[in-house]
């Protein structure tokens, strides 16, 4: 056999192995695009709805951090968002970052995040079935943030999997900061 021959074997073989190898990749490469994470939905994190009055007390020392944002949760109680069965949402914030305020409008219990969303937008969504919390952040390669609201709670959904523990304070409790004046 002439040397010719087996080069031009050898050349197909090389071929043959390119061509599988580019199979193989465009097989692992597109199931990975079709891998798509999903996002939460609403009816992922369902609530039972409650008759509600809203005329209720709110307790202003609930945690540590709702003290300070007495005004802003008597006012989410009178005019929030009523989400996750029995609770009402609201946020204030500084035009760039809110703080987000719930309050149990059954046993008046109060509740403001231990951190600032980045919500250019201020757009918050909520259902009143749902216990989701979706805030529409820019800054988010997603373009929202996801929350689940525990009843104690708000815990990231990161992945599609729920943090299982809440964000330390980016601020000073009221208590520390008036003892330091």
């Amino acid at each position: 056999m002439s040397p010719n021959f087996w080069r031009s074997i050898a050349r197909l073989n090389f071929m043959r192995y390119v061509f599988i190898a580019i199979i193989v990749c465009a097989l692992f490469g597109a199931s990975n695009a079709f891998a798509q994470r999903r996002s939460p939905e609403f009816t992922d994190y369902p609530a039972r709805v409650v008759q509600l009055r809203r005329s209720v007390k709110i307790h202003i020392h609930s945690t540590p951090y709702t003290a300070c944002y007495r005004t802003m949760l008597r006012k989410a109680a009178r005019e929030g968002q009523v989400f996750a069965g029995h609770y009402a949402l609201g946020y204030w914030g500084c035009g760039t970052c809110i703080r987000l305020g719930i309050v149990d409008l059954v046993t008046g219990r109060s509740y403001a995040t231990p951190f600032i969303a980045s919500s250019a937008q201020g757009i918050i969504k909520v259902k009143a079935n749902s216990s989701l919390v979706v805030i529409d952040d820019v800054e988010n390669p997603d373009g929202h943030l996801y929350y689940l609201w525990t009843g104690r709670n708000l815990l990231q959904i990161l992945n599609g999997k729920v943090d299982r523990r809440e964000s330390k304070p980016d601020f000073e409790l009221c208590a520390e900061t008036t003892r330091s004046r």
